[in-house]
């Protein structure tokens, strides 16, 4: 059976179980196993072991299982998929367990509300010692289980206030609280004591998998989320690999975004997952499973980027399957499995970076880990996509590593700021010839304050304060809305903006905006000489405005902005529909990744769709070191023509793409 490391296609299922389900196993059968192994042929499976609720799905003798089996249930998918060769893992949430809790109330959280959570335990707790260990060792031992997709982890992971880890944070960091516990970001301490409490949920997860895994070495452990978006920070446990579960809505924006956070980690296997259905139908909560082809686009966000990718459908309350869905898939398995050859554990080839703050997201931060704010650095990576930019994202402990391997860093608007080093390092970084982009008011504002040759006058942010019951006319009340204004690049066309500020500076203007197109308009998007290097300020949250409600101005601006700084590998002259490009590194040979970011997918009011438009008449120009001996459009493998422009470029057509080709670059090397 294939490790991690070498798994490409998995499949994902589970439930939750709880006591009422009533008897477990009575409809589960050898025949759907074997049929899911035999129809998909799956690299792994991930199957229910004990859900957020706290109960097994299988019959373990720790004293939580549900209270009625027709079978053993894991045994059975145990023997069954080790003959059919596919490695099997269990789903088993890690922190959030409320059975244990209810049982446990002093290994709960007491939260900075004063009350106790009903399902987090205390990371310095007893639960590790008491019950997860102890159950990872019987899957591994009494049921020879491959691994463990340890759920619940980092996303529920909580400060506590308890005496005793306030006592600890004193004892350890010299940092007298003088009785006061750092509850708000107005007390003394509240950074350190949250930094703290991070600390002790890496210590946890340490402890945890290295004590198994000096008893099962073999045994593959992942903690969900751990080191991801959710936790954009270098990886220092020993974990086996990387995962996640992409959010149901919108699941292609969230593919594309978590996809580059996690391939930062260098070294690591991981891989994405998407969920099979949606949880919302308009405005009402409902279960509906997805096309295929939407589950082919989100795949294909992550594996173009060198991931492993996995779907999601949940089992029946008995913890059988639902074959129904299981066998829809057999379309998305061979879409997946014929394109491994080229793009597996593949490594992007430095273009476009965009910065993911460590720094800047655990000041903001609502939790210890959590996507407080993601919408600004999300939405840059979809606008950045959309307009085929091979990107990557990066935190500062990959920043530091490669920060002038990059031809353009862009930085989203920021919460709070970012240290000192790093923004001397990318002021540096401008100034021995690189393009560094700003986008937002506070982005623009700290890193004028730090140096850079231009200055931000800030606009008015809301309509304003209105008298008591005004109203606009259409029934809305003015207090507090945004005020709206207008920005245009040709005084032609004009998109509409929020909360911008006015960029002082004497460059090329790239926008320009206003209260509306008949008064006097101000600088909006400056590029600025610096050094041998450009900046480029955007006096707006392009990020967040895009995600929110995306229009093609957006695009437009950045496409202007990346045009005029850097030259890229893949640069697209035309295409009818919108082209993600990734430039990718596998096995010594480049892999040009397009794949179709078209569709209803960012659509609240589209739950599932069957089509989605082709990308076509693409043409490319690609700027290669030498000449290639073939391109190869992959996987269908034919061969493409091609033609030398007269600066040695090549010229490249393709008349459809429909959700993700590979031209796969012959005899060429960077």
């Amino acid at each position: 059976m294939k490790k991690r490391k070498d798994s490409f296609w998995g499949l994902h299922f589970d439930f939750h179980a709880k006591p009422e389900d009533g008897v477990l196993g009575a409809s589960l059968t050898e025949e759907s196993i074997r049929k899911i192994c035999q129809l998909l042929k799956p690299d792994f499976i991930q199957i229910d072991c004990k859900g957020h609720p706290g109960w097994t799905s299988y019959p373990s003798k720790l004293g939580n299982a549900v209270p009625e089996f027709a079978q053993d249930t894991l045994r059975l998918w145990r023997r069954v998929t080790r003959e059919e060769n596919v490695a099997l893992y269990m789903h088993y949430s890690g922190v959030y367990d409320v059975k244990y809790c209810s049982e446990h109330p002093e290994q709960k959280v007491l939260m900075a509300n004063g009350y106790y959570h009903f399902g987090s335990t205390r990371l310095n707790g007893s639960y590790a010692d008491d019950l997860l260990i102890p159950q990872l060792m019987e899957i591994a031992g009494e049921y020879e289980v491959d691994g463990a997709w340890i759920d619940g982890e980092c996303w529920m992971a909580l400060a506590d206030f308890k005496k005793e880890t306030l006592d600890a944070f004193e004892k350890e960091t010299g940092i007298s609280l003088n009785g006061k516990a750092p509850a708000t970001k107005d007390d003394d301490y509240y950074y350190e004591y949250r930094d703290y409490n991070r600390e002790l949920f890496k210590r946890y997860l340490s402890h945890y998998i290295d004590t198994v895994h000096e008893k099962y070495p073999d045994f593959e452990i992942c903690s969900n989320w751990a080191f991801s978006d959710h936790m954009p920070e270098a990886v220092s446990v020993n974990v086996d690999f990387l995962s996640g579960d992409l959010n149901p809505i919108n699941s292609f924006n969230s593919a594309r975004y978590a996809a580059r956070a996690l391939a930062q980690q260098e070294g690591y296997a991981w891989d994405l997952m998407s969920w099979n259905f949606r949880t919302a139908v308009g405005a009402h909560s409902a279960y509906v499973a997805k096309h295929v082809n939407q589950l082919k686009q989100e795949a294909s966000a992550v594996i173009a980027v060198g991931g492993a990718y996995q779907d999601y459908v949940p089992q029946n309350r008995d913890g059988s399957p639902k074959m129904w869905e299981v066998k829809n898939l057999k379309e998305l398995s061979s879409f997946v499995l014929e394109r491994k050859p080229f793009c597996h554990r593949g490594k992007q080839i430095h273009q476009v970076a965009l910065l993911l703050s460590t720094y800047d997201r655990y000041i903001e931060a609502e939790h210890l880990y959590s996507r407080t704010g993601f919408e600004r650095t999300m939405g840059l990576s979809s606008l950045l996509c959309d307009i085929g930019e091979s990107l990557e994202i990066v935190s500062e402990h990959t920043l530091k590593k490669s920060i002038n391997e990059y031809k353009m860093i862009v930085i989203p608007e920021l919460y709070s700021g970012l240290e000192s080093e790093t923004i001397e390092s990318l002021l540096a970084y401008a100034k021995n010839g690189g393009a560094l982009v700003l986008a937002g008011k506070n982005t623009c504002s700290i890193f004028a304050s730090a140096g850079a040759p231009f200055d931000c006058k800030r606009q008015q942010e809301f309509v304003g304060i209105p008298v008591e019951k005004s109203e606009d006319g259409h029934n809305n009340s003015s207090n507090d809305k945004y005020l709206p204004y207008c920005f245009t690049m040709d005084k032609a066309t004009y998109g509409a903006l929020f909360s911008p500020c006015e960029i002082v500076a004497s460059g090329e203007v790239n926008a320009l905006f206003s209260i509306n197109p008949t008064t006097p308009l101000a600088n909006l998007a400056v590029t600025v000489p610096y050094g041998s290097g450009k900046i480029t300020a955007i006096g707006f949250d392009i990020g967040s405005q895009y995600l929110n409600g995306a229009q093609f101005m957006h695009r437009e601006l950045m496409r202007k902005i990346s045009n005029s700084l850097y030259e890229p590998i893949v640069k697209i002259d035309s295409a009818l529909g919108r082209l993600e490009i990734v430039a990718l590194n596998k096995d010594e040979k480049t892999m040009i990744q397009l794949v179709n970011a078209g569709g209803s997918h960012a659509d609240g009011a589209s739950a599932t769709d069957d089509y989605i438009p082709p990308v076509l008449d693409v043409k490319l120009t690609l700027s290669l070191s030498s000449t290639p001996k073939k391109l190869i459009l992959q996987p269908e493998g034919k061969e493409l023509p091609f033609t030398l422009t007269p600066n040695g470029k090549i010229s490249v057509s393709i008349p459809r793409i429909d959700l993700h080709s590979i031209i796969e670059i012959k005899k060429e090397s960077l």
